[in-house]
């Protein structure tokens, strides 16, 4: 294999598709990127057995050929070079060496014949959306999936199509993240639940404009957008029943500013400096406040939040973490905040419509 390339593109790819590279593994080949030169392009792909990515950079192909180079060892030397053209070539024996400028180096390949391919997918179902509404959707539900090794249904994004509607939840246990959108089409409903770390790292090549097409077998994802294509196995089992835990109705429902609220918790967070001295962010809602306050060992703070609270008395707290992730999450200027009991969920909504929804279960008020 004998090829030129742009090192900033290379560059660049290699940022992305090494998220699929294994880290530790007894395969050396897993934790190399597989290069395939060919027809002025040069194909890049990684593959640690449960993601794996694949695209295409253009590239003046002097002599094809295929090899597996070490990721960690090879974006080190791509991104150190020179900001000028890269020259790859690899011998019979699969000594490849790199150059650009005055700089070059000499490291051993690892045959293409031990890299395990991406899977084939026959797509029993297929969908196109728009990438920026699904990189807005895993942004705004995936920082609420649980890390518990004993519920991995849970260590995904719940996404769930319907007809006229696309729906991605995530939950942990002690709060819900929910964003959906209308879409065009008939589409047979259909429920998957996929990784949290290939919906990282999907975010990562989703641009705004442009369309995704999602591919659905029993146990795999693909989604290919422009030239990139990313492939996931599917996480199996049950998700939980999410709707049954959304109560319907609420005795208090309060419009709320969304930036003064976070600022008020965020500030309310200032003395809560570890996890010795954690303690809930207190919400007292009467005649027309919101009361925010917090007390740990290292001081108190009190802030107030005026907006109308009708008839409203409760004291409510919440881990201040779980409340800015939820208001970071939420959309437009003010919110629709839905509460019952102390001991009941805050539910968190568009002040119209359902695009979103966050929940948050309160922490005990000593």
């Amino acid at each position: 294999m004998n090829i030129i390339c742009s090192q900033f593109k290379l560059n660049e790819t290699l940022n992305i598709v090494t998220k699929a590279v294994s880290s530790k593994s007894s395969l050396p080949v897993l934790e190399g990127i597989y290069l395939e030169a060919e027809d002025g392009k040069l194909k890049l792909v990684s593959n640690d057995l449960e993601i794996g990515i694949e695209t295409y950079i253009d590239a003046e192909v002097l002599t094809p050929g295929k090899v597996v180079l070490n990721a960690k060892m090879l974006t080190g030397i791509i991104k150190n070079l020179p900001d000028e053209r890269v020259s790859i070539s690899v011998n019979d024996n699969l000594m490849t060496t790199i150059k650009a400028g005055n700089a070059k180096f000499e490291i051993l390949g690892i045959s293409h014949k031990d890299f395990p391919a991406l899977p084939e997918i026959d797509a029993s179902y297929s969908i196109s959306l728009n990438q920026g509404v699904l990189k807005n959707m895993i942004s705004k539900t995936s920082f609420a999936v649980s890390h518990r090794e004993d519920k991995p249904v849970l260590r995904g994004c719940l996404l769930e199509i319907k007809p006229g509607k696309i729906r991605m939840v995530a939950l942990d246990g002690y709060r819900l993240a929910m964003r959906q959108e209308d879409i065009e089409g008939d589409f047979d409903p259909i429920s998957i639940i996929i990784p949290e770390k290939a919906l990282n790292e999907l975010s990562k090549i989703l641009k705004d404009d442009e369309e995704v097409l999602i591919n659905i077998t029993g146990k795999q994802a693909c989604f290919i957008c422009d030239n990139f294509k990313l492939i996931t196995r599917l996480i199996e089992g049950e998700y939980i029943k999410y709707e049954s835990v959304i109560p319907k109705t609420f005795e208090i429902d309060i419009i709320c500013p969304i930036m003064e609220m976070f600022h008020c918790v965020y500030r309310a967070s200032l003395i809560i400096t570890n996890d010795l001295n954690k303690s809930p962010v207190k919400m007292k809602f009467f005649e027309d406040t919101i009361n925010i306050s917090c007390e740990t060992n290292a001081g108190k703070v009190d802030d107030i939040i005026l907006t109308n609270t009708k008839d409203a008395n409760l004291e409510i707290g919440f881990d201040n973490n779980y409340l800015m992730d939820a208001l970071r999450a939420c959309d437009g200027d003010v919110i629709r905040m839905g509460l019952n009991k102390s001991i009941s969920p805050l539910v968190i909504t568009p002040q119209e419509g359902d695009n979103f929804l966050q929940l948050i279960l309160p922490v005990k008020i000593r």
